[in-house]
């Protein structure tokens, strides 16, 4: 796989992931980008990928709906932008190769301002192809 190949399935994955996350559909996110296991424990349930996904999108819609109350006015995920990942061009498969992890950031917007937080998506390698889990830091 030559480095434009990487960025590109990269960059596939990520816009799959966020558009899956602005639609509501959490446990969708089992086939793109999953969150890491240890969101399981926001449903209380054990660490597999679907509980993850569960217990991100109940986090999610918490989170948005404190901020939605104390700032008195609507958030959302907004779908997909190129302008809102970063360390792209950083992004290098020869890293992924080597070390078998590298890492990209999407900030997310509502209704396009920024969001209190950003998803770290952590790409490696399994059984030859490149796959990804997500984490979120606040």
């Amino acid at each position: 796989m030559i480095q434009l190949e990487f960025k590109t399935k990269a960059q596939e994955l990520i816009k799959l992931m966020v558009n899956t996350i602005a639609d509501k559909e959490y446990a969708k996110l089992v086939s793109s980008i999953p969150p890491k296991y240890s969101w399981a424990s926001f449903i209380d349930a054990e660490p597999t990928t679907e509980n993850a996904c569960l217990g991100f999108g109940k986090w999610l819609v918490e989170q948005l709906a404190m901020w939605e109350e104390y700032e008195d006015k609507k958030f959302v995920v907004d779908h997909f932008q190129k302008s809102c990942m970063e360390d792209m061009d950083d992004a290098d498969e020869t890293r992924l190769q080597t070390y078998n992890s590298d890492m990209v950031c999407y900030h997310p917007t509502s209704f396009g301002e920024p969001l209190d937080f950003w998803f770290e998506i952590e790409f490696f390698i399994e059984n030859g192809q490149i796959k990804a889990v997500f984490d979120v830091n606040i």
